[in-house]
């Protein structure tokens, strides 16, 4: 183990070159990187060593550090070719040098030669005294390039609790840059040069939050500015955050949030460690290349540096989606575009918030319908063009999927939360199906039809197999856009619908046991016969394909919300679903084997009846997600358990199957009863 400090002390000479210049520069100023000889020769000394695994990642971090130190600082050493600070420079020179060292010591990739060429690039620069910004852009670029190689962390894992930061940076940082970060601090006046000023943007324009960080870890040898060791990572993070703050404005905030609410450079700012790696020189230069004014990259990067939960999970990937989508939808229709408005109002629902949905369904179920009728009523009026009644709902959906944002982030699902959310999401996409299966299977036993149950198990499991597959195929090698999804079940779900009205019909028109023996007779016998058997195992596939497919997604989506461990209860919700599911399927089979033939029947007619009125509401409720038909929403209670949404169309149909059920069953009462008579 090097004995860091001992060489220092053994070396303190070299400290003259920095006498009379800013040794202090914490957290955000260049100066912070102010390395003297010893620091060099430490470094040295380090590549002398055999690279470990550790020594690459501290070397790296150096190595980063140092970049950072000669983009910030270069531009203000020569000016038009011109030195400015002759010592500045000499340590410019110095740097630049040792930037190809410290990179020929890790390990060995494909890209390291690359890394090298533009670090003699780099050297190259500073000894032609280059024009500071495109210096200082070449600085950035082979830090940028350096991350990227091996793969280098540059953002926390989920946004650091920002709750006690202040009283933090009070407690290790105000003494020398005072309370409100302008280095003027009570211990400012003793140190030489005074501590750094984070309000300063020419100093702040090209560090990142990440190089805040780095600082605040590492310390910078041979100055005051000591590594923070005894700060957890997270306040370390947090701490670094706060700090970036300082160099921006109110009003800034308010209009980079204003923009990312309207989707911009979304794309740009994509995860936790895009945002800690950008400088303001990085979030300028990326929003001209989306057509944007550089001040609105600087803008909407000091809002999220204010509020990186914006960025901590993945649901906001799909949240930030129907952000986007609503504001298109804004768009196109000012244009009078109707239904381009339409299509990107349907698709900020499926291609987003639907995403999102089961996770918010577990911790906010009411904040999920809320958004949801505000969806269906956004689509509605893009369906004209209505441009303040859309403006107005857009406000208020943004307003929505901002806060399900902050419940995402701050409301992990817990240990019974997960257990509770995966059974109740497959116990009720499964409970219709396993009805339908064993009623069917029932019938087929109680009317000696015994082999004809392989094709009910063929069906399902092939549903199953389908669905899973289906859902690969998404994931790997094509896009199935949530209207297609809706579209499928919708269809599926009014198809399984009308059959179960049509065997629901014969089982009560036949539910006189010597009719229906005749019934059953001739129907299977000829399906045998015509080897036509397989429709049996359509009808079971029907059943289960149309949950399936949904199933999975919901699962995939909750998975990210699931806290550190809490997915082996998840995982048990799951296991004890599949067990209820089974339960309820052998006591619907052995109940219903087990009853009078003429009660059996009229039963299982009822069940089914009800089955098509559930299957109906959300045949009609996944089309109007979809868009193929209009959806008009009254005041009424949203059971979707039972199929039933707030609307007139769905309502309307589902009050119609009821009627047409009850009105059969009522007919052939009264047929019955004639016959008798007669």
């Amino acid at each position: 183990m090097v004995d860091i400090d001992h060489i220092i002390n053994e070396n303190k000479s070299h400290l003259d070159i920095k006498q009379g210049r800013a040794l202090m520069q914490p957290y955000t100023s260049s100066s912070f990187f102010h390395q003297p000889v010893t620091s060099l020769l430490c470094l040295l000394l380090v590549s002398l060593l055999a690279i470990t695994p550790v020594h690459a990642v501290e070397t790296s971090q150096r190595l980063i550090q140092m970049l950072d130190y000669i983009g910030v600082d270069y531009p203000q050493t020569v000016h038009n070719g011109e030195i400015a600070d002759p010592v500045e420079y000499a340590e410019m020179q110095e740097f630049s040098g040792e930037v190809s060292k410290l990179l020929s010591q890790l390990p060995d990739h494909p890209q390291k030669a690359t890394l090298l060429a533009l670090a003699q690039q780099l050297k190259q620069g500073v000894e032609q005294r280059l024009a500071g910004e495109a210096l200082a852009q070449q600085a950035t670029a082979l830090k940028q390039k350096l991350i990227n190689t091996y793969a280098i962390p540059v953002g926390p894992e989920h946004a650091p609790d920002q709750s006690g930061v202040a009283k933090l940076f009070k407690s290790q940082c105000a003494s020398c840059h005072g309370i409100t970060g302008k280095g003027d601090g009570p211990l400012a006046t003793t140190l030489n040069p005074p501590p750094s000023n984070f309000h300063d943007m020419q100093r702040q324009y090209h560090r990142s939050v990440y190089d805040l960080y780095n600082t605040i870890s590492l310390g910078v040898t041979g100055t005051p500015m000591p590594a923070f060791e005894q700060l957890t990572e997270q306040q370390r993070w947090a701490l670094a955050f706060y700090i970036s703050r300082f160099s921006a404005t109110q009003d800034q905030r308010e209009k980079g949030k204003a923009l990312w609410q309207q989707g911009k450079l979304h794309s740009l700012f994509s995860s936790l460690p895009r945002l800690t790696g950008s400088s303001y020189a990085t979030a300028g230069a990326g929003a001209i290349t989306q057509q944007l004014d550089e001040s609105q990259g600087a803008a909407v990067l000091s809002y999220l540096r204010e509020h990186p939960e914006e960025l901590d999970i993945s649901d906001h990937v799909a949240l930030d989606k129907s952000i986007e989508l609503l504001e298109i939808a804004v768009e196109k229709a000012r244009q009078g575009n109707a239904n381009a408005a339409h299509t990107a109002a349907l698709s900020a629902y499926l291609d987003g918030f639907e995403l999102a949905e089961p996770s918010l369904a577990v911790v906010d179920s009411t904040l999920k319908k809320q958004i949801e009728a505000e969806m269906i009523t956004f689509r509605e009026l893009a369906r004209n063009a209505q441009v303040v009644q859309m403006e107005n709902t857009q406000k208020t959906l943004l307003t929505l999927l901002h806060q399900a944002k902050t419940v995402l982030n701050t409301t992990r699902m817990s240990s019974s939360s997960a257990f509770f959310g995966s059974f109740i999401i497959l116990l009720r996409e499964g409970v219709e199906a396993i009805l339908v299966l064993a009623a069917i299977m029932a019938a087929l036993i109680k009317t000696g039809r015994r082999e004809a149950i392989k094709y009910i198990h063929a069906g399902w499991i092939g549903a199953v197999i389908a669905g899973i597959f289906t859902w690969w195929i998404a994931e790997n090698l094509i896009s199935i856009s949530g209207a297609s999804r809706e579209i499928t079940e919708g269809i599926a779900a009014l198809l399984a619908a009308a059959i179960l009205i049509y065997v629901g019909f014969w089982l009560h028109n036949a539910s006189n046991s010597q009719r229906w023996q005749k019934f059953v007779q001739h129907k299977v016998n000829s399906a045998m016969e015509d080897r036509t058997l397989w429709i049996l195992a359509t009808v079971s596939f029907v059943a289960v394909y149309r949950e399936m497919f949904e199933t999975v997604l919901f699962y995939q989506a909750m998975w990210v919300q699931v806290e550190t461990g809490s997915q082996q209860p998840f995982l048990m919700g799951i296991v004890t679903a599949i067990t209820l599911l089974v339960i309820i399927a052998v006591l619907v089979f052995r109940v219903g084997t087990r009853l009078p033939i003429k009660q059996f029947f009229q039963i299982n007619a009822i069940l089914l009846f009800i089955l098509a009125v559930i299957f109906t509401g959300q045949g009609v409720s996944a089309l109007q997600e979809a868009g193929m038909i209009p959806a008009k929403l009254i005041t009424f209670p949203s059971i979707e358990i039972l199929g039933i949404y707030p609307t007139v169309q769905g309502l309307g149909l589902q009050f119609a199957v009821l009627i047409l059920g009850i009105g059969l069953m009522l007919y052939h009462r009264k047929e019955k009863q004639r016959q008798r008579q007669t």
